[in-house]
């Protein structure tokens, strides 16, 4: 009895001593459980969504560009990309060998990326929809699709240069696009990469979000219309005359807006990655300086009757077609006697312009090239305009000042030199040119500010600018640009090119090009036609006058301008050159 009632009080300890351990254990349990669901929530939870869950970055849809009119000339289209979660894939190197074909990239970087340790990776982006159903057909383990938004382009080439090119992150590269890139894009977009439990299952979802975002529309003062008369001339004549290259500007002398901004060879922004056309992708208009030629003469004239250097019935004598300046010989197309101020640029005579520059000091010339807006830029609103060269006279040689006079030793920007004939047509105005008319967000239109004008010449000066110019078309060396039913004004230039090889001017390399408006009594549009190195036709009144009419008779039958009064015509003094 004794040794029992001693047994009972040792195991009731024993089994107070194993409760206690089991309580003291549960306790813990608890604690931890409690530390890892409550106080390291956020902690746990963010390991493991980024366990089951990683993200990737989309670009959204970029606003659409247009045209003044409202039609299309850039929007973005849904199109499907391809990932892989390099950790189901079993064998990556068989699967590389096998995909290198039809996604158009290496080996070797495809392997790269299908045994990369993140659990996702791009194989292809933006891929065409041949290309994905292939993809589909095959059931790759590990291999899905996504969709992304494209930059497309439906009219192809037609002002590529000028509206430029998206890059596969969605960042305007070119262009418009990258002027207005702030405006066009928008927020990118998030997406999650998603796996099951058991790692079974990878998709791609969008975020929850109430609405995608969206870029702002951006509506150019461009006109697709006249832009595509533009492109088919200009292109017809390069083919034609065996040019290197060509151009064709047609803008509004008023208010300084791009009606249409031509380059050929074009460049077609929805195959920015072709290495063919990569030379093309640049916009000549703004960026490429070159001596401007006979065109220029329009500065010297304006200058010497701004400053009220020529009498009435003044002639000056052109020594039958050769002169010499010092060491220098200067020649004419043809031989000429006295002509009379007016028939100095009809005629485009070389010995004339060069005495009538002889009125005007270095500075005073100098002056009137900035007023015109030479050597500066215009800041048009597009990306790597060049500011072109102009140097001042204390960097002049003897030969400088008649070489000014003809359109040599300056480079000038092809929109450089519309501008100053704009300022000629809307009455001695300096406009800036642009190509953004306003933006539209959710309905709201937002007009671009104006710039203020700069007045540079006189309405007198003007006037009298325009009766010369007339005078070119009319029975001057600019004939082929005579329109039907309207008057014009303009000037021819044929500019010698620089031999890189031997020095000095080359007697086969020209850039031909012409100058002017309509109607000349009461101006709508300035033109400005360039052709590089044409092998045949070497002259701008036979090369690039005709591309003028028939580019600006089409668009005055377009803008609906109402014909012009005829008025009797000047009648020439002497023969008209070819």
């Amino acid at each position: 009895m004794t040794r029992g009632r001693r047994r009972r009080p040792f195991q009731r300890d024993r089994l107070l001593v194993v409760m206690g351990l089991f309580a003291t254990g549960f306790l813990v349990i608890v604690g931890r459980l409690y530390g890892l669901q409550v106080g390291g929530h956020a902690k746990w939870y963010e390991r493991g969504m980024r366990q089951y869950n990683q993200h990737a970055t989309l670009q959204p849809e970029r606003g659409e560009i247009l045209d003044r009119h409202g039609r299309v000339l850039a929007t973005s289209v849904a199109v499907p990309s391809v990932y892989a979660v390099p950790h189901e894939i079993e064998q990556p190197e068989q699967m590389a060998s096998a995909l290198t074909m039809l996604l158009k990239t290496s080996d070797t970087t495809l392997k790269r990326r299908l045994t990369s340790d993140a659990s996702f990776v791009w194989l292809a982006r933006q891929v065409s929809p041949n290309t994905a159903t292939q993809l589909r057909e095959r059931r790759l383990p590990g291999v899905d699709f996504v969709t992304e938004m494209r930059r497309y382009y439906p009219k192809h080439h037609l002002a590529g240069q000028l509206l430029g090119f998206v890059g596969l992150d969605g960042q305007g590269l070119g262009g418009v696009e990258y002027v207005y890139d702030q405006i066009l894009g928008a927020a990118p977009r998030r997406v999650r990469l998603q796996r099951d439990a058991m790692g079974r299952r990878v998709r791609l979802s969008l975020n929850a979000l109430p609405e995608q975002p969206r870029g702002t529309d951006v509506h150019l003062t461009l006109d697709e219309r006249l832009q595509h008369v533009a492109e088919k001339a200009i292109s017809a004549q390069v083919e034609a005359l065996e040019a290197k290259s060509g151009l064709v500007m047609m803008m509004n002398p008023h208010s300084g807006e791009m009606l249409a901004m031509a380059s050929y060879p074009f460049f077609n922004p929805n195959a920015f990655r072709d290495a063919a056309q990569q030379s093309w992708q640049r916009n000549r208009c703004i960026t490429d300086p070159v001596e401007p030629g006979s065109t220029f003469k329009v500065v010297l004239a304006a200058a010497v009757l701004e400053e009220r250097m020529i009498e009435p019935g003044e002639t000056f004598f052109c020594e039958e077609g050769e002169a010499r300046r010092g060491r220098r010989r200067l020649r004419d197309h043809h031989p000429y006697g006295d002509l009379s101020f007016e028939d100095v640029f009809a005629y485009s005579s070389n010995i004339g312009a060069v005495k009538i520059a002889d009125r005007l000091t270095a500075d005073v010339f100098y002056g009137y090239m900035k007023r015109f807006g030479f050597g500066q830029r215009t800041r048009i609103d597009l990306p790597g305009e060049h500011v072109g060269q102009l140097r001042p006279p204390r960097q002049w040689s003897k030969y400088s000042h008649d070489s000014l006079a003809l359109g040599q030793e300056i480079a000038v920007t092809p929109i450089q030199l519309l501008r100053a004939f704009a300022a000629i047509a809307n009455g001695g105005w300096l406009v800036q040119p642009r190509v953004m008319a306003y933006v539209k967000k959710d309905g709201e239109r937002q007009a671009s500010v104006p710039v203020p004008r700069q007045r540079i010449l006189s309405q007198r000066t003007t006037n009298r600018l325009t009766s010369i110019l007339s005078s070119v078309v009319s029975y001057g060396t600019g004939q082929a640009a005579a329109l039907e039913g309207y008057t014009a004004a303009g000037k021819t230039g044929t500019a010698q090119k620089i031999d890189p090889v031997r020095g000095g001017y080359s007697r086969d390399r020209v850039l031909v090009s012409f100058a002017g408006y309509a109607p000349a009594e009461a101006p709508q549009i300035v033109v400005l036609v360039m052709l590089d190195e044409p092998q045949r036709m070497r002259w701008g009144g036979t090369a690039a006058a005709p591309v003028f009419r028939q580019v600006v008779q089409q668009a005055m039958h377009y803008l609906q301008v109402p014909p012009s009064q005829m008025h009797d015509l000047p009648l020439p003094a002497t023969k008209a050159p070819d």
